[in-house]
């Protein structure tokens, strides 16, 4: 293989395609990645075994040929040297890269020891935006397990129906669904569940603009227009979260998220304990009333002004929960809606009904 290509581009395929590859991996091949030219550009790949990932890098090629050369030290390597351009040659399992006043040689491993990525052959299921995807994905992932024994909590649950897709995610303590508009409508419901580090690689690496998606046997795979992630989809059935929803709530109160968010950062500093917090929405003072106390380090107590309408109420929670559902939304406001001390919350962002977050009550 020879090949000349930026710095820059070969970076970023690399930084890409490394994310997923570990370290100290008991088959050395799985600490590489292949290089291997491919229709007129470079392409990159990389694999886990639960997942894998390919970009490909434009460049002149001279030669036809294809190499594994070990992630981290290619990427490290690349990352900083100086030189705008680089030069790629493979012979004999050793990889050269040769810049201005630059010239390394990398040991590899032959190319048939890598393995083998599956490709779907079915055609393109449907297609959405990226950026909607992306900002879907960082308001629900958060919420899902890491429970072993429990391996589909452990993944997000995304369902396809019509011209829209659903992202849900749960510990069973807590419960996330956001919803993303399709590029293209399907006609056939379609639920599966995908590994929740699949999905938030797809956030990090698939770049905006159309994604399409491609569904095989036991897999999904997300293509944009140089990077594409596979992922095996987790077998079992998603517990059926829509029951729990309430469908109607005695108070609800508009709050502005920042504040919100700051204050209970204040208030937690006296939950050291068991890291509850108390809320209680009072609608004559149109305030919510944060408060938390420790016999260890004291008490805290902050009014916040709030829009409220309902009943008055108060509920105690993990403030954990609440604190990291405000800090993966980007709205101005949300609102609290509750039915009382005993039963399920929500927050909702003020101005789409595009997400809902459930969050169960601490019961003292």
């Amino acid at each position: 293989m020879r090949m000349v290509c930026t710095k820059k581009n070969l970076n970023s395929g690399l930084a890409i395609t490394s994310r997923i590859i570990g370290s100290g991996n008991t088959l050395p091949i799985l600490n590489n990645i292949l290089l291997k030219t491919e229709e007129g550009g470079l392409r990159l790949s990389g694999t886990n075994l639960e997942m894998a990932v390919n970009t490909w890098v434009g460049g002149k090629i001279e030669e036809e040929g294809e190499i594994t050369v070990p992630a981290r030290l290619m990427n490290d390597y690349v990352n900083n040297i100086t030189a705008e351009k680089i030069t790629i040659n493979s012979k004999n399992q050793i990889l050269s890269l040769e810049a201005e006043k630059t010239q390394t040689n990398i040991n590899g491993l032959p190319s048939e020891e890598f393995p083998i990525i599956p490709k779907i052959k079915e055609g393109v299921f449907t297609k959405i935006e990226g950026k909607d995807l992306i900002d879907c994905i960082g308001e629900v992932t958060f919420a899902a397990s890491f429970s072993e024994t429990q391996p589909e909590i452990s993944g997000i649950l995304f369902t396809f129906e019509g011209s829209n897709l659903t992202l849900a995610a749960t510990d069973r303590y807590r419960l996330t669904e956001g919803k993303v508009p399709l590029l293209t409508p399907i006609t056939t419901p379609k639920q599966i569940i995908i590994p929740t580090r699949a999905v938030n690689e797809v956030a990090r690496i698939i770049s905006l603009g159309p994604i399409e998606i491609f569904l095989g046997d036991g897999q999904i795979c997300f293509r944009s227009a140089e990077t594409e992630l596979i992922s095996r989809l987790i077998e079992g059935q998603y517990p059926d979260y829509k029951q729990i929803i309430p469908k109607n709530f005695t108070t609800e109160a508009e709050v502005k998220k920042n504040q919100f968010t700051q204050s209970l950062k204040a208030v937690s500093l006296f939950s050291t304990e068991n890291n509850n917090i108390e809320l209680e929405i009072n609608p004559q003072q149109k305030q919510i009333i944060i408060k938390a106390q420790s016999a260890q380090v004291g008490n805290s107590e902050i009014r916040l002004d709030a829009k409220i309408s309902g009943e008055k109420n108060s509920i105690i929670f993990n403030y954990r929960y609440i604190l990291e559902c405000l800090s993966n939304l980007g709205d101005e406001s949300v609102v609290l809606k509750i039915i009382g001390s005993s039963s399920p919350a929500a927050i909702m962002p003020v101005g789409r009904d595009n997400y809902l977050y459930i969050v169960m009550p601490i019961k003292i």
